[in-house]
């Protein structure tokens, strides 16, 4: 992920739009900051992400956001979890994903972001600060993505159509057994986009 201060500069202005945390149950399922549009059916998810939405803290002179969409679940022990990601991405750094979090201040998410005109699978690792890495992929469309725990590690994996699974990343946070496992949809400096992830297995 390239982070800039220009787009740190403008996710800052979208941080004042922070959207109110909200819960609303679905099946074991509940929201952080839940968009005004969606629906979840036999683990297909489809919503609209809000302007402004995103998460992130204080990397590269960024602001403290913790806006963005999270659809999830509680989780206890080691895991394996997939999803496929759609999305009709228009702005930079619109994004789908997995996401794991434990607080504000400790989260990771897993995914596709649109950046300078071109899919990108992405990862965030969060322990305070933020930090991103991203690498082009040819298409946005029908990306399948998987997180794997074990122990206080977590494995980020992506693949293309039927294609394998490809390790993008192996990363650290300083979990309990329990933590908040789920979807991520942002749109932090765009002006919201069609967000569709189905699939989602958890095991």
């Amino acid at each position: 992920m390239t982070l800039t201060t220009d787009r740190r500069s403008l996710l800052l202005a979208a941080a004042a739009l922070a959207l109110p945390r909200a819960a609303f149950a679905a099946d074991d399922w509940r929201w952080l900051n839940a968009p005004k549009t969606w629906s979840w059916q036999d683990g297909n998810l489809a919503c609209a992400a809000e302007p402004g939405s995103d998460f992130w803290r204080k990397t590269a002179g960024g602001p403290e956001v913790d806006s963005g969409h999270f659809f999830f679940r509680h989780q206890t022990g080691d895991f394996e979890m997939t999803a496929v990601l759609d999305g009709d991405y228009a702005a930079d750094a619109d994004q789908t994903g997995l996401m794991l979090r434990l607080d504000e201040k400790t989260w990771m998410k897993h995914g596709v972001e649109w950046l300078s005109g071109k899919p990108h699978v992405a990862s965030v690792f969060t322990r305070d600060w933020s930090d991103g890495t991203a690498a082009e992929i040819a298409s946005g469309k029908g990306v399948r993505v998987r997180l794997v725990r074990k122990g206080q590690t977590l494995v980020c994996s992506h693949a293309l159509g039927a294609g394998e699974w490809v390790v993008g990343r192996y990363g650290y946070l300083p979990m309990g057994a329990e933590v908040e496992l789920g979807l991520v949809v942002a749109s932090p400096m765009g002006k919201g986009f069609g967000a569709r992830i189905s699939k989602v297995e958890v095991k």
